[in-house]
């Protein structure tokens, strides 16, 4: 989309592609909470935030149900800490109602 304004995505979607690699249960998990997130909100870094603190909760629970995970584990946990760190202006401008929402028009 060259042109139309489009800055970010490119880590929350490489992540989400990494999960599914990691396990498809998971990356579907973590891809459906950044879809219900924002679909409800309209903020898509709120969904990418919420995503990325629920994709190691989620990579645990299939842990403690049998899913092989175990060597990926730190993977995902530092993955979604870099996620959210990238995401600290988006963060500050949640709190403060600045950030833009999608499909809201921009000045």
């Amino acid at each position: 989309m060259r042109g139309r304004g489009v800055k970010g995505g490119k880590g929350v979607s490489t992540a989400g592609g990494i999960l599914l690699a990691i396990h498809p249960w998971l990356g579907l998990a973590a891809i459906a909470t950044w879809i219900i997130v924002a679909l409800f909100f309209r903020y898509s870094s709120l969904a990418a935030i919420v995503s990325a603190v629920f994709a190691p909760a989620y990579a645990f629970f299939m842990l403690l149900l049998g899913f092989e995970l175990g060597p990926m584990l730190p993977a995902v946990l530092l993955m979604s800490a870099l996620l959210v760190w990238r995401h600290k202006s988006n963060i500050l401008n949640l709190v403060a109602g600045r950030e833009g929402r999608i499909g809201e028009k921009r000045d």
